[in-house]
């Protein structure tokens, strides 16, 4: 049968067709849509299923085609740069356009070209959401040398009447060279509207930083970096609509700054800040929607305890020292929601039998050194056995984030029969966390059940402290 008969889209004109499907956010949606008939794959493949995320490094001959082609290029919403080789914690595939490209025609334009049209096509990207600039300064970056190369881009970003998602990335990358310009009138200053802002980075101009966050009153998730005594920078904002802050302090003098920030935000409901001075504490009543906090164990009791907010439901809390105090904490709130726990130290193996007791349905756990004996276990002779029996009271765990764990598992024979053995006490276990030495590097061994057999497999991982 005729597609044109069973499918009304195809029969309107391809105009009309194009501001219909140029709408469709998700590419998942779009390649559904084309598996509906022949006639829907040949309306959106490939001139939406390859134009919605853009993630290039050095690509001339990409930015040359967008440039040339506005009506590709107005439906890319999400765009990463990379100013240098991939960096190990962001190392995701490169993804880009192919089918339409002609990779020849513009692989040797000049510097100057490429910039004209990154900036071309970005301002033809009417419905860009994110803009991701990763390493934008690195001394290995292709354009260091053409300091216009960065005010161009953050002003068409500046201009842009789609963005809301910004995030800048090189705080990995040894030896950057530029930072940018202190001038009051510096684009990158005035890019607003924003609901999501990522600025790690040390040594930024104070005054611009501020008008950056100014520019942004309706932010949702921020992640910033602040220099000793530089709070001011972001303590003088108000986000009314604040939900998520990932804030890393390098200096403890003004951090009672953050804490008066932090109470005159009752919005925010995820918290990722390690104070210096663990001393510092909340007033009472402070973040009652808060569901995720990830912080020092002074803070972290400090605010669970708190008896004017009965009601919070918790659902993830990190860096608790298990004592006595804070498992009597712990019994005493509601703690219904919570799956996500992080424990910094613990006493012996029987405070972790009594975490399983208490929060039976935790899902993701995080126990450093769990799976090596504390002092307090010295002498009880436990062997890794004793350690899995442990965990598998935790009859829902799916994520053992960090713990020694995995490294005891491979010490002597056997390993593989003590993975099996893992993995049957512990059936909705799928990710054990660690730290590889060899490669400094953060690894999450992936458990994979098949026929009655264990396999596994090892991954890489970007720890939290990166992410937003």
């Amino acid at each position: 049968m005729d597609d044109n008969l069973v499918f009304p889209l195809a029969r309107t004109p391809l105009e009309v067709t194009e501001l219909i499907l140029g709408r469709v956010e998700s590419r998942r949606d779009l390649v559904s849509f084309a598996a509906a008939s022949t006639a829907c794959k040949e309306l959106v493949i490939p001139r939406h299923t390859e134009y919605r995320t853009l993630r290039v490094g050095h690509a001339p001959e990409i930015w040359a085609h967008l440039a040339q082609r506005p009506d590709l290029a107005r439906n890319i919403r999400h765009v990463t740069i990379r100013g240098a080789p991939p960096l190990k914690i962001y190392s995701k595939p490169e993804r880009y356009p192919v089918t339409l490209v002609d990779a020849v025609a513009s692989a040797a334009d000049e510097s100057d070209t490429v910039i004209a049209n990154i900036c071309e096509a970005l301002r033809s990207m009417e419905f860009l959401r994110s803009f991701t600039w990763i390493a934008a300064w690195s001394p290995m970056g292709p354009y260091l040398d053409f300091s216009h190369y960065y005010s161009d881009v953050f002003q068409v970003l500046k201009e842009s009447k789609s963005l809301v998602q910004f995030k800048m990335v090189d705080k990995m990358v040894p030896g950057t060279l530029a930072r940018p310009a202190e001038e009051e009138e510096y684009p990158l200053w005035h890019i607003g509207d924003l609901e999501s802002l990522s600025v790690r980075q040390l040594g930024w101009w104070p005054r611009g930083l501020n008008s950056l966050l100014c520019s942004s009153p309706n932010l949702q998730t921020l992640d910033i970096r602040l220099p000793n005594d530089g709070s001011h920078v972001f303590t003088s904002c108000l986000f009314p609509q604040l939900r998520r802050l990932n804030l890393n302090s390098t200096g403890s003098s003004s951090e009672q700054e953050i804490v008066e920030f932090l109470q005159k935000h009752p919005s925010i409901e995820d918290l990722h800040w390690y104070p210096h001075n663990d001393t510092l504490r909340l007033g009472h009543g402070s973040l009652p929607n808060l569901k995720c906090l990830i912080t020092s164990s002074g803070i972290a009791c400090a605010v669970l305890a708190d008896p004017t907010v009965p009601s919070r439901a918790i659902e993830c809390v990190s860096q608790l020292s298990l004592d006595d105090s804070t498992l009597a904490i712990l019994d005493a709130i509601d703690t219904s929601q919570l799956r996500d726990m992080r424990v910094w130290r613990y006493p012996g193996l029987e405070s972790i039998d009594h975490l399983a007791e208490l929060f039976p349905n935790l899902t993701h756990l995080e126990i450093p050194n769990f799976g090596i004996p504390t002092r307090q276990d010295e002498n009880n002779n436990y062997v890794i056995d004793d350690y899995i029996l442990t965990l598998a009271k935790f009859g829902h765990l799916e994520y053992l984030i960090d713990s020694a764990l995995w490294a005891m598992l491979l010490i002597g024979g056997e390993a593989s029969d003590k993975i099996a053995t893992l993995a049957a006490r512990c059936p909705s276990l799928q990710r054990l966390g660690y730290f590889n030495t060899q490669k400094s590097e953060y690894m999450d061994i992936v458990l994979c059940r098949e026929r009655g057999k264990v396999s596994w497999s090892e991954e890489m991982v970007e720890k939290e402290w990166h992410r937003i």
